[in-house]
């Protein structure tokens, strides 16, 4: 009751307190669907016996429409329904979208076998999804000032992680009890939780909570909003064919890489070498999500913005890299369960890392106007990477084992490593600083 008090009496705008609290729930909220596509659903196949391929496929569905999420982001700058808000109309709508299709497949409960019901579960939800995460990104880059940019990023990667690590302990435990269909209803109820604080929540002070609420636009929303879709698309291809921006955009996709690649291998290792059972699996990763998001929140901010944006992806990318080609090393360990959970908790934790140094910077090239659409377009591409490496599993046969999957993640991760190392990325947001003032690191 204290608590829905506070919330109903401060906005984002009045709050920094409210502000991370919002940017920690709806990326939890994100983290829950996600959770049951890359982690639930792949152990759950695995240890039915699905092969490369057939994980291959659910991860490039699941991927596939986080490769266009640009496009929710054109249409959440240029209509959204100022009343309440830039992004909440979106977020709330979004989310009772996504409830209702984890509902629906809940009821279905697919088998192993019925891969393409599978595939097209995770295509559903996950395009669902994306408009939740489109209006959450931008809501970030709105509501967040400069000095909170890191902060906001540890807590969207932690609260991602924690997302994740609900969904891979409670939805793991009950699709081994209970099949597929519980793991998709215990999503819903969890989103559900999210939605519910969101409708309590105002962006700004005078704002409508509900379409029939009292209220009315903020001044600062209206000053922001583009009435039109050519000033949008102009502004927005101004800043992302910049020099610097597409070499961001580069790194992105090996970004993505990374993470298909990881969710892949984690679990074809740990069952075909470590003869991990589905329940183990799950443990895992609830326990690996749960660390990272503790570690993400607690401290991953602090240290981030301590030692520099660009600097600690610097940091977290070289030691990512010597912990994969330790793995690949020690390909006559895979049968020890304690070395796969040690090096797969660790890779896990330095991939959340660099994601803060990496959001940080997702915010600094996305001009307010344009803050969704631009947001949108840079986690598009690394989605496109997720999507990619999918795809590249199921058709190339020399990454159709784990090892030659690691060693082309290692080349991979390489080349990202050189582009932070060699290039200087921004310090603040542009679009807010005069010019001269926008580089150096």
């Amino acid at each position: 009751m204290v608590a829905s008090r506070f919330v109903r009496s401060q906005s984002m705008e009045q709050s920094a307190l409210v502000r991370f609290a919002t940017v920690l729930l709806l990326y939890t909220g994100q983290g829950i669907p996600i959770g049951l596509f890359d982690f639930v659903v792949p152990a759950w196949l695995a240890a039915n016996g699905a092969s490369a391929a057939d994980l291959g496929f659910v991860v490039a569905m699941t991927g596939a429409p986080w490769s266009l999420k640009f496009i929710a982001g054109f249409i959440m700058d240029r209509y959204t329904f100022l009343p309440m808000g830039r992004r909440r109309s979106w977020i709330i709508g979004a989310q009772v979208v996504m409830i209702a299709c984890l509902v629906i497949f809940a009821i279905v409960s697919p088998t192993p076998d019925q891969i393409l019901i599978i595939g097209f579960a995770a295509l559903i939800v996950n395009t669902a999804t994306v408009f939740q995460d489109v209006a959450a990104d931008g809501l970030t880059v709105d509501i967040l000032l400069e000095d909170e940019r890191a902060i906001g990023g540890s807590l969207g990667s932690g609260g991602y992680s924690l997302g994740v690590a609900a969904a891979a302990a409670l939805a793991g435990a009950l699709v081994y009890a209970f099949g597929i269909g519980a793991a998709y209803l215990v999503g819903a109820l969890l989103l559900g939780c999210v939605t519910i604080y969101m409708v309590f929540t105002l962006e700004r002070e005078g704002e409508r909570r509900m379409p029939w609420s009292a209220g009315s636009a903020s001044p600062v929303s209206q000053s922001f909003s583009v009435g039109a879709w050519w000033p949008l698309v102009k502004e927005t291809l101004q800043n992302t064919i910049k020099p610097l921006h597409l070499v961001w955009l580069f790194f992105l996709v090996i970004r993505g890489l990374t993470y298909g690649f990881l969710i892949i291998i984690v679990p074809l290792v740990a069952t075909q070498y470590g003869n991990w059972d589905q329940t183990q699996l799950n443990n895992f990763n609830a326990t690996s999500q749960m660390i990272s998001a503790i570690v993400a929140i607690t401290i991953g901010g602090i240290l981030v913005r301590w030692i520099g944006s660009q600097r600690s992806i610097i940091l977290f990318k070289i030691l990512l890299i010597s912990g994969l080609v330790a793995l690949a090393m020690l390909t006559d360990g895979w049968s020890d369960s304690r070395i796969l959970i040690v090096l797969f908790i660790i890779a896990n934790l330095l991939d959340t890392m660099i994601s803060i140094g990496s959001t940080v910077f997702n915010m600094r090239f996305s001009p307010p106007r344009i803050a969704a659409t631009q947001f949108s377009i840079f986690m598009a591409l690394k989605n496109q990477g997720i999507t990619l490496a999918g795809i590249l599993v199921a058709s190339f046969a020399f990454l159709s084992e784990p090892l030659g999957m690691i060693w082309f993640l290692i080349g991979c991760l390489s080349v990202g490593f050189l582009i932070v190392l060699f290039v200087s990325f921004p310090r603040r947001q542009v679009g807010t600083e005069p010019a001269g003032h926008e580089t150096a690191t």
